[in-house]
């Protein structure tokens, strides 16, 4: 099996990005009896950032040098769902754009700069919803809408070929979409 751009690792960012695990099989899904809005098949995602010490540059206060924002999927299949390979791409499709919001997010942090630890923490909770639940949002919804939920084959191909492209360079967008 071909490995997830997910999982690619670069190590000229100081804050990286750990997605585990970096692809997903049926194993990773929790069997549930009904989902919302006549899905087969759903994922969220869980976002965790380390409490590290802040360092002071200039004076001003920065989040930790170097750590890495753990991503791992939160993912239900409603029982009796057709388990295929198309849809379990398709969900591997929405795991990889949260993949790529975390760098985008990673991106973000490493610049955050305040004149305090509490202007810092208003800083870090701002950016992170701003990546996690507003862009990733619009993504996923944009995601979802193009390939039909994953029943317009040439658009899935289209979005999982621009999904590999902005994993691997870190984009901040994503079909024209910010991250």
């Amino acid at each position: 099996m071909m490995e997830s751009p997910a999982a690619m690792h670069v190590d000229h960012m100081a804050i990286t990005v750990r997605p585990n695990p970096t692809t997903l099989a049926w194993s990773n899904f929790t069997t549930v009896s009904t989902l919302s809005g006549n899905e087969d098949a759903h994922i969220d995602f869980n976002f965790v950032i380390p409490n590290r010490p802040l360092r002071r540059v200039g004076g001003n206060f920065m989040l930790a040098e170097t750590f890495e924002i753990g991503v791992s999927p939160i993912a239900k299949v409603k029982q009796g769902a057709n388990q295929t390979a198309a849809l379990l791409a398709h969900e591997q499709g929405h795991y990889d754009i949260a993949i790529a919001v975390a760098w985008a997010l990673a991106a973000d942090l490493q610049t955050l700069s305040a004149a305090s630890q509490g202007a810092l923490s208003t800083a870090l909770t701002t950016t992170f919803n701003l990546h996690r639940t507003t862009r990733m949002a619009a993504v996923q919804q944009g995601y979802d809408t193009a390939t039909g939920s994953s029943q317009n084959a040439a658009q899935q191909a289209a979005w999982l070929t621009a999904i590999a492209t902005a994993l691997t360079s870190h984009a901040s967008t994503l079909q024209g979409l910010p991250l």
